[in-house]
């Protein structure tokens, strides 16, 4: 089986008989879905193994080196003879798509002998367990020169790190990118190997690849030379979705339930976000979100000139840009659909009953500061609510003794400085409170036996359906 992850380390060519850090590029690829390392007692682990000894298969001479993660959520410890990196956090730690883990090994003393290596790694990643390994050419140290980039793909307008090492020499020439003028020569100093590095970008244009050559030269002798390739990278959204789950779960929202916007990218010079408003402002480092945040069935409603046809969903698009290899402003997005649920009524009725005389309407909506309510009186004085839903399957309301067929529950309150709460109803034919049935429909009593929300739902002999709220104290 092969690995989840990949592996690179990097130099893999070293001189024998010097001391050298090494660093070990952990990433999860691209096209590959988020991974979870998860944490606690029984870890997902990544388990390497460095060669140590005396023989020509052994790296080091020596396990006096020491290993770190420089990744945050990630930690490095020393198992036996093994280095194992897992989550440093109990819950777990995400590895998006494009993401890395970097270790480094610091101080590594290169054995003696010019061979070839393997260093061993062991992935065990949730259910999933594979191995693999890497290579590393220990050479003689003698006049020559090693080069790599870090990291090896960027986007439009990044930057990236040349590095080398050299042995034997006295000054270094780099040639490469025609837009980016080296230094005519870096001398080499210290002890070998040495080291070196300097930052580099990606030329603007049409060409995905930069190859940069080095040579290494020494008096009296041929120079060697040694190439080291940068890649430009078009922009990749790696995540794209709200920052927290919604109280009704999956991509369903809430009326006026706000959340924020999430997303992490790859190779991205800018982004922007659309949502039901417009277009957002720019986001010149779009890497990882800024958590903007957003309320989907507010949006809807205010971006609606129609407000009773309102939509029953909210979209958001994510729009990246950055190196476009066709040269004709291609930008790359995504998008996420939310649906809007509905809004219910908490009560549409009267405030007051005096001896059966009901006066003082009132009413509310769940969420209570849904602003999509549309309230008349009719010349015969009885009183219609409308509730514009998102979707435009808008629920209407009647209230009003001269209204002989829409279910109205008209009065719901609890006695004052008691724990009795009464009703009246008008055109019902079935009554339920806190969802059991109730045989006093046009009005009636009941003794609360604790404070609490209490809800009646009242039928019409057509099956239409109407419901009122109330908090009881006591």
């Amino acid at each position: 089986m092969s690995t989840l992850l990949t592996y690179l380390i990097e130099p893999k060519q070293v001189f024998i008989a010097t001391t050298t850090n090494l660093t070990l590029t952990i990433t999860n690829p691209i096209t590959s879905p988020a991974l979870l390392f998860e944490g606690g007692r029984d870890p997902s682990s990544i388990e390497i193994t460095i060669p140590v000894g005396q023989s020509a298969d052994d790296l080091s001479t020596a396990d006096t080196f020491t290993a770190s993660a420089s990744t945050t959520g990630f930690s490095v410890s020393k198992v036996g003879d093994k280095y194992q990196v897992t989550s440093s956090v109990s819950s777990g730690t995400t590895l998006n798509p494009g993401q890395n883990i970097l270790v480094t090994f610091t101080n590594v003393s290169i054995s003696n002998t010019a061979a070839s290596t393997s260093v061993t790694i062991e992935e065990f990643i949730t259910s999933s367990s594979a191995t693999t390994s890497v290579q590393v050419n220990k050479v003689q140290e003698e006049l020559g020169i090693y080069a790599w980039i870090d990291p090896l793909t960027i986007g439009e307008s990044g930057i990236s790190t040349l590095w080398w090492q050299t042995t034997g020499g006295e000054t270094v020439t780099i040639a490469g990118s025609s837009a980016q003028p080296f230094p005519d020569q870096f001398p080499v100093t210290g002890k070998p190997p040495h080291t070196e590095s300097y930052i580099i970008d990606a030329p603007i244009g049409q060409n995905a690849q930069t190859t940069y050559t080095l040579q290494v030269f020494a008096t009296g002798k041929a120079p060697q030379k040694a190439t080291a390739t940068l890649t430009k990278h078009v922009p990749v959204i790696t995540s794209f979705g709200l920052a927290d789950k919604t109280q009704e779960g999956g991509m369903n929202i809430g009326p006026t339930e706000s959340n924020n916007l999430f997303w992490t990218s790859l190779y991205a010079t800018a982004a922007y976000w659309t949502g039901p408003l417009g277009r957002s402002q720019w986001y010149t480092n779009p890497v990882q979100s800024q958590f903007p945040p957003i309320t989907p069935g507010l949006d809807v409603y205010n971006a609606s000139n129609d407000k009773s046809k309102l939509p029953g969903t909210a979209e958001y698009s994510l729009t990246l840009t950055g190196y476009d290899p066709t040269n004709k402003g291609h930008n790359f997005t995504t998008s996420v659909t939310l649906d809007i649920q509905k809004v219910q009524l908490a009560y549409f009725k009267y405030a007051k009953n005096d001896n059966g005389d009901l006066s003082g309407i009132i009413y509310k909506t769940i969420p209570e500061n849904w602003p999509g309510t549309h309230y008349v009186v009719e010349h015969d004085g009885s009183a219609v609510l409308t509730i514009y839903q998102p979707g435009g399957n808008n629920s209407v309301y009647y209230l009003g003794s001269s209204d002989t067929f829409h279910p109205q529950i008209q009065y719901f309150a609890q006695q004052e400085n008691t724990s009795t709460i009464s009703w009246v109803t008008a055109n019902l034919v079935s009554l339920t409170l806190n969802g059991e049935s109730v045989s006093d429909i046009d009005h009636g009593q009941y003794e609360a036996p604790s404070a609490g929300v209490y809800t009646l739902v009242g039928s019409a002999s057509d099956g239409t359906q109407v419901q009122s709220v109330l908090k009881v104290g006591l």
